[in-house]
């Protein structure tokens, strides 16, 4: 083979990785640029009588503007795409769309700086929990850039994605903080939960009744229908948007809630006992300050030198054994849970809520009495349905992750699409096959 001949094969070569790069049809490389470690490719469609959308008269190039696009590294080495695109004019007098400009969501959807494919890995890499700054660092662009395609394809996948929404038959509530507002106030955003399978649905960036109520109500009657259970915590918004936007559905009340407000009831009866015999608050050598973490473990859980200890400081710090009352209370709750059956379950709740009535008993139990006497249905319908909101809850501490990892948000819809692509489990088939435009 003479010299030139070898020359021409390797220029022929070359060319030919380079097509491969973009492996596009009808998309061409007009030509390849490095500067220093990054790669340029000019790019243009091959466009063959272009019609004006309207009119379907022939249109005829107007200009060529060039623009820049993230595309993925090739062995390392930043790549960057220079799409020369193709805007065209329409002549006919009697066409009222002048100028336009053609796409292809093959290369890059509208308003988005990075290719699809980068823009598609991007996602991912974000919904697997990397942070946004990582994702722009290896793709050398900046966080904006990442940002905004992410959001972009994230929504398109959510929308995409009716999986989270068929397969639902119990719904869970509960709210999270979201960002901290002037004078120590808090904003708080609503987290919508399939408890049956784990799996968050949606996040609203409200806990106001008429917003979430409006979020149910939007969804198909057969969507609505198909809801059994609506498990939620013991707050009364909650409870309100239940009763009217999903009527048949059994409302259940948290275990892990109820028990908290016991020991929370727990909780200042000690601290009421502690004022009224030492005249002052908690401290380090106090019995009942001593007691304080004991008192809240399970009893089944306390070992013997644990029980010891216990009678101990309440026999020194509880003289009227109010503390002792209210923890004995406490742990008839703790067991309620345990009970198999729902009609024996349903007997026990009205013993505990007649003995919380009683004259002798604590105030503090006397108030948790007339709470779970308002709520005796939601509580006792845990023994019907066997749902909880513990998988709201455990949705909730991911959500926090993703807070922590994004040094907190100001943005809500950027929060909400972070959160759904890392808790909501998405079906990332289907962002594999999406046509963005």
């Amino acid at each position: 083979m003479n010299k030139s001949n070898s020359a021409a094969f390797t220029i022929y070569n070359s060319n030919e990785i380079v097509e491969a790069l973009v492996g596009l049809k009808d998309v061409r490389v007009i030509s390849y640029n490095r500067v220093e470690r990054d790669v340029f490719l000019l790019i243009e469609q091959i466009v063959a009588n272009p019609r004006c959308p309207s009119c379907g008269d022939r249109a005829n190039i107007h200009e060529r503007p060039i623009v820049s696009y993230i595309d993925l590294p090739v062995f390392a080495t930043p790549m960057k795409l220079k799409w020369k695109k193709h805007r065209l004019r329409c002549d006919s007098d009697n066409c009222s769309t002048k100028t336009w400009t053609l796409l292809d969501h093959r290369i890059a959807a509208k308003g988005v700086l990075l290719t699809t494919r980068a823009a598609k890995w991007a996602t991912r890499q974000v919904g697997g929990g990397r942070t946004i700054k990582e994702v722009a660092d290896e793709l050398s662009c900046d966080w904006h850039t990442i940002c905004d395609a992410v959001t972009t394809y994230g929504n398109a996948l959510i929308e995409a994605d009716h999986r989270r929404l068929n397969k639902t038959n119990a719904i869970g509530l509960d709210e999270t903080s979201f960002v901290r507002l002037d004078k120590g106030r808090m904003s708080y955003a609503t987290t919508i939960c399939d408890v049956s399978n784990h799996q968050i649905i949606d996040i609203l960036p409200t806990r106001n009744y008429q917003d979430v109520a409006k979020w149910i109500m939007g969804h198909s009657l057969t969507w609505r229908n198909n809801i059994t259970y609506g498990a939620l915590d013991l707050s009364a918004t909650y409870n309100a948007v239940y009763k009217v936007t999903l009527p048949k559905a059994l409302r259940v009340a948290d275990p892990f809630h109820v028990v908290a407000l016991a020991n929370r009831a727990l909780d200042q009866t000690r601290r009421r006992v502690q004022n009224a015999t030492t005249s002052h608050r908690d401290r380090r050598d106090d019995p009942l300050y001593r007691a304080r973490r004991i008192l809240l473990a399970a009893e089944e859980n306390l070992s013997t030198t644990a029980s010891e200890k216990l009678a101990t400081f309440l026999a020194l710090g509880d003289p009227n054994a109010e503390v002792a009352i209210t923890y004995s209370f406490k742990e008839a709750i703790r067991r309620y849970y345990q009970v198999d059956s729902h009609e024996e379950a349903k007997e026990v709740l009205y013993e505990l809520i007649d003995q919380a009535k009683r004259k002798h008993m604590p105030y503090e139990v006397q108030r948790l009495g007339r709470t779970i006497e308002r709520w005796f249905e939601q509580i006792h319908n845990y023994h019907i349905a066997k749902v909880s909101n513990r998988p709201t809850e455990a949705i909730n501490n991911l959500i926090k992750r993703v807070k922590r990892v994004g040094f907190g948000f100001r943005n809500f819809d950027n929060y909400r699409i972070r959160v759904l692509l890392y808790c909501g489990k998405p079906n990332w088939k289907v962002l594999d096959s999406m046509v963005v435009r």
